[in-house]
């Protein structure tokens, strides 16, 4: 951040109102009030907020008070936010890819550039990134955000403020596999969901535990056929949390409660294969686990062919989890991480965009002013919702 008087000069001239924020303060707290204006940097632009979504990990940090580890306590206030898209007001002295008036999408991973993973192309891995709305570094729920120019992707003006503000979430996009099962029918997994169907996947299964979710799965339909994107979506009951650690199926003493969980899970698993008619195929090309819920997890694998690829995109509450590791390396599946979004991910999701080949727009479910972001928040914990955005103009 910088001050109101440690601006270039065409900054100044601009007489911006106050840069209203919202700041985490504590567990479920915040405070809305300005701070100082961020700096624009001679390779950056100075872009006005128009729209926020609220992400996930957005909800860990208000639900919690941190994420990953890290807590907001000792890194003091800090602006919360991360999926973002505004309008460019200024441009530093070295830009030449930008102009005032530009429609533009925010990466909010700033990587170094300079690092061994930087240097090999996975800026998204940065061993130094500073991460939008994390203890440490404000975040996009201001009225103003400065950031390098590069990292301001360009959005066609075609594109309204809500459904720019929720491109973030777009850009966590994965290739196509034959088949396709998305673990929690939330925000992330419903736009997994239209990507794949978007390149063409053969076969898309969602559940979820929550009936309104599941509900809204089934209604969500392709902007490119009119029918429903997922072929079917099933409701699950959660797995149960207190179970003997004796099962006459193991013939043995040695199996502890994630074991009978996941027993639990493949189960639950095989009957959705028969239904879908993959049986045969003893299960799906890949698993997209977008929820962060350990009983999701243990069906993620379970429903997941022998050879197949397992990404957990979803983030817990807590770091550490039960996970199958005898049924993942029995089936020898390739489980991957995913952390964010590497070079090309916001252009193809621009470009999809654009095309019309992805419906953010139908996500969306309630609109709320900054001056109201805590409502915001509280909405998204309540779990009715799909896709809050906060208009961050409104003050």
């Amino acid at each position: 951040m910088g001050s109101d008087d440690d601006q270039p000069a065409d900054v100044g001239a601009l007489n911006l109102p106050p840069n209203t924020s919202c700041l985490l303060t504590g567990t479920r707290t915040i405070s809305i009030e300005p701070i100082p204006l961020p700096r624009l940097e001679p390779d950056g632009v100075l872009v006005r907020v128009m729209a926020s979504g609220i992400c996930g990990s957005d909800m860990h940090s208000y639900l919690s008070g941190g994420i990953g580890g890290r807590s907001f306590t000792a890194s003091g206030p800090t602006v919360m936010g991360h999926e973002a898209a505004g309008i460019v007001i200024a441009v530093g002295p070295d830009v030449r890819s930008h102009v005032p008036g530009d429609h533009v999408a925010i990466e909010p991973g700033l990587p170094c550039r300079k690092c061994i993973n930087c240097k090999s192309g996975r800026m998204n891995i940065c061993t130094t990134v500073r991460y939008c709305g994390v203890p440490g570094m404000h975040g996009t729920l201001s009225r103003f955000f400065a950031l390098p120019a590069d990292m301001a992707p360009k959005l066609p003006k075609s594109v309204p403020w809500d459904v720019a503000g929720s491109i973030q979430p777009l850009a966590h996009k994965s290739t196509s596999p034959n088949a396709e099962t998305d673990s929690g029918c939330g925000p992330i997994g419903l736009i997994t969901a239209a990507v794949a169907h978007a390149y063409s996947a053969r076969k898309i299964i969602g559940f979820d535990i929550k009936p309104s979710r599941v509900d809204f799965a089934k209604s969500y339909l392709s902007p490119l056929t009119g029918k429903p994107i997922f072929d079917n979506v099933f409701l699950l009951e959660p797995l149960a949390s207190e179970v003997s650690t004796s099962t006459p199926e193991t013939g043995h003493d040695h199996v502890s409660p994630g074991d009978l969980a996941y027993m639990a899970a493949k189960k639950n698993m095989e009957v959705i294969l028969d239904a879908t008619g993959l049986a045969l195929d003893g299960g799906v090309d890949r698993v997209v686990e977008a929820s962060g819920a350990q009983d999701t997890m243990l069906h993620g694998v379970a429903i997941c062919k022998a050879g197949g690829i397992y990404l957990q995109v979803g983030l817990n509450h807590v770091q550490t989890t039960v996970f199958p590791t005898i049924a993942m390396t029995n089936k020898e599946l390739e489980v991957r991480g995913i952390a964010r979004y590497t070079a090309s991910c916001f252009p193809s999701a621009i470009e999809m965009l654009g095309r019309g080949v992805v419906d953010l727009a139908s996500l969306i479910t309630a609109r709320y002013p900054l001056s109201r972001a805590k409502d915001a928040f509280e909405a998204v914990a309540a779990g009715n919702d799909i896709k809050v955005i906060i208009q961050n103009q409104e003050t």
